[in-house]
């Protein structure tokens, strides 16, 4: 009994370290992946009352049932064998670390629980003590090394100590050693932590093999919104605890000459394709705690560029960086946002140049002269693309006021008349936040600057540590991308918001004499026609809603007694054709089922002994077969053992008549 507990001790150490070191590829799991390593006990408890594969089976069905009942929700109108299998693409395209939420634990929980039973099984087995338990922690290590690209283990010290659990395992456990030789299975285990490493390093990533889900989403441009946002004042609309950095709604990169426009394809945060143009090369990490309380529509608020979010059906635009929810927000949602944001400081982007061919960040439909030539103005004596940015930035704000009644729009006519406009006309020299990002945004294009629009919003700091984010909050500004540095943030409404600092502004309008004055539009007989296009395709057509396949996991019962059904009767055949000895084997398959299986050391005539006449006659038969071999009479031996095995079925308990035409143990026995 004390060897028994010794066992089920190692075993449960080294599942358990195997399934922390798999937790390492979600977010907060420990607790979860802990209690699931010791779920092979369960299968146990059920070994005392039905045999050893139906227990295992027992666990197995009931750990996937309660697996379909968390991911359902995921996918409500899909049978169950679907919705398991689409638990593995969610993972393998979901953050890294994965949320801790239902659909995307089940993955790692089954494999677990799997590995687990199967261990906890084997150790009541002779000469498995080692071996299966060893084989199911070095899965569940390589599993955690693909999933974290090999983050998990950096330093080695969980192989480290799984090599020392095991080498206790050899030590005290089972001194004869596991079924393979020890030189055989430290081999195996070393190349099995060899490609822990050597993958993740060569560029092996699992989530290439996945095709990333992809939704097509009709939203519109925020950026209207401002002025009602800014007509709202004090209506709360979520509330956030975090470092002291901006919060991002949603990043419009394309421009059609009319309006922005936000990306209209979204997929699963944390798929393999990386953003069209990369980070910068100094980032740091922000993490911020949202609670939606009035605020409503698609987009969801983050910081930075996400890496991950505590919400599963969250999906991303991997160009921008933009969060909407297909469903929307609703009132109480909390989650947990993680993202990168870029902070080059002011000397690196005194000399950093922008890159040429992103079309997509310079784009200009039909752009009027009027608007190129004040930009080529405002620009004329900067020597590097900063000082065009700081340049521009200054000569959109002078002489110009935010007003929160002006006209909203962001097409080529509303910022001529926001840059140009005569006094007294509307719109004139006053719009938002989002004529001021607009128009500094189209006039960095036209010479050069890849820029794109934020909405998002500013809130002010409160004493206690959590900040309210009310409507009025709510702004936009502009974004310039420098090469090797990543997109810098410029405020043309007061020039003090992030992004480079005042001080680094000053001197560069300092060496600008020029930009202290308002350039003058190009005198023109006629305007050039402004073209209105259409609206911009968007990135992938959704792919048509697939037709519900009919549920053919309802067959799996039915497949499972076929194929054991063929199983035995196989054996069954083979014993046959063995003539008497195989009718005592066929005896022996019966003491199993029945639970009264003899000792190894007992001799034929005695076992046969204790079921009558009949078992000792076919002692007989069984040993002359055997021992002396002569014709012997085969139907007789059959008709014997027939005999016994009634002898022996009446004598089982109730339950294991039962499952006595479908246990699959015989098919296991030398």
């Amino acid at each position: 009994m004390k060897r028994e507990a010794v066992k089920f001790a190692w075993v449960s150490a080294l599942l358990l370290v195997g399934a922390l070191q798999l937790a390492q590829a979600w977010d907060g799991a420990f607790v979860y992946f802990g209690l699931a390593a010791f779920s092979g006990f369960l299968a146990l408890l059920l070994k005392r009352f039905v045999p050893a594969g139906l227990a295992a089976l027992a666990v197995m069905v009931v750990a996937m049932a309660g697996g379909f009942l968390m991911a359902k929700g995921a996918s409500p109108d899909r049978d169950p064998t679907w919705v398991l299998l689409d638990t593995v693409p969610r993972l393998l395209t979901a953050a890294r670390p994965a949320p801790a939420t239902p659909e995307l634990l089940v993955p790692g929980l089954l494999l677990i629980i799997g590995i687990s039973t199967g261990a906890v099984l084997s150790v009541t087995r002779r000469g498995t003590a080692l071996f299966v338990p060893a084989l199911g922690a070095a899965t569940l290590y390589v599993a955690a090394a693909l999933l974290t690209t090999g983050r998990a283990d950096s330093y080695g010290l969980v192989a480290l100590t799984m090599v020392v659990v095991l080498a206790l395992g050899w030590l005290i456990i089972d001194r004869r050693g596991p079924v393979v030789p020890p030189a055989v299975l430290a081999t195996a285990l070393a190349a099995l932590t060899l490609l822990t490493f050597v993958l993740p390093a060569n560029g092996f990533e699992p989530r290439k093999l996945v095709t990333p889900p992809v939704t097509d989403i009709a939203i519109s441009n925020p950026l209207p919104q401002l002025a009602s946002w800014a007509a709202q004042g004090e209506t709360e609309l979520f509330r956030m605890r975090g470092p002291e950095v901006p919060v991002r709604l949603v990043t419009l990169s394309r421009y059609s000459g009319a309006s922005w426009e936000a990306a209209s394809t979204y997929g699963p945060l944390g798929v393999v394709d990386a953003p069209d143009l990369p980070l910068g090369g100094k980032v740091q990490d922000a993490s911020v705690d949202l609670q939606i309380t009035g605020l409503q529509g698609e987009w969801l608020p983050g910081v930075g560029k996400p890496q991950a979010v505590s919400l599963s059906n969250a999906m991303v635009d991997p160009d921008t960086g933009s969060l909407v929810v297909a469903d929307g927000l609703r009132t109480g949602l909390s989650y947990t946002v993680r993202g990168v944001v870029e902070t080059p400081a002011d000397n690196d982007l005194a000399e950093a140049q922008v890159p040429v061919d992103v079309t997509k960040y310079t784009a200009l439909p039909r752009l009027p002269f009027t608007l190129a030539d004040y930009a080529r103005q405002a620009t004329q004596n900067a020597r590097t693309p900063y000082e065009k940015a700081v340049a521009l930035e200054q000569v959109v704000r002078l002489n110009r006021r935010p007003d929160a009644e002006a006209p909203v729009g962001s097409s080529y006519a509303r910022l001529e008349t926001f840059l140009f406009g005569a006094e007294g006309e509307s719109g004139a020299n006053a719009g938002t936040a989002e004529q001021f990002a607009s128009a500094y945004a189209v006039l960095a294009r036209a010479v050069g600057l890849p820029t794109r629009v934020v909405v998002g919003f500013q809130p002010v700091p409160e004493q206690n540590g959590e900040r309210i984010v009310r409507a009025a909050d709510a702004t936009a500004w502009p974004e310039v991308y420098f090469s090797g540095w990543g997109w810098v943030a410029f405020d043309p409404v007061s020039g003090n918001g992030s992004g480079p600092s005042a001080a680094s502004k000053r001197e560069v309008l300092n060496r600008l004499a020029s930009t202290t004055a308002k350039p003058t539009p190009t005198s023109l007989a006629s305007v050039p026609p402004l073209v209105q296009p259409s609206a911009v395709a968007g990135d992938a057509v959704a792919a048509p809603a697939a037709p519900k396949s009919f549920p053919f996991w309802v067959f799996t019962p039915v497949v499972l007694l076929v194929a054991l059904y063929v199983a035995r009767t196989s054996r069954r055949l083979r014993l046959r054709a063995a003539g008497p000895v195989g009718a005592w084997n066929e005896v022996l398959d019966a003491l199993q089922l029945a639970g009264l299986r003899p000792k190894p050391s007992r001799t034929v005539p005695d076992v046969g002994r204790e079921w009558g006449e009949a078992g000792a006659r076919l002692a007989v038969v069984v040993d002359e077969a055997a021992f002396a071999p002569r014709p012997a009479n085969d139907e007789q031996s059959w008709r014997l053992a027939r005999q016994v095995k009634k002898a022996v079925r009446r004598k089982a308990s109730w339950w294991r008549k039962l499952v006595w035409p479908v246990d699959p143990r015989p098919l296991f026995r030398r």
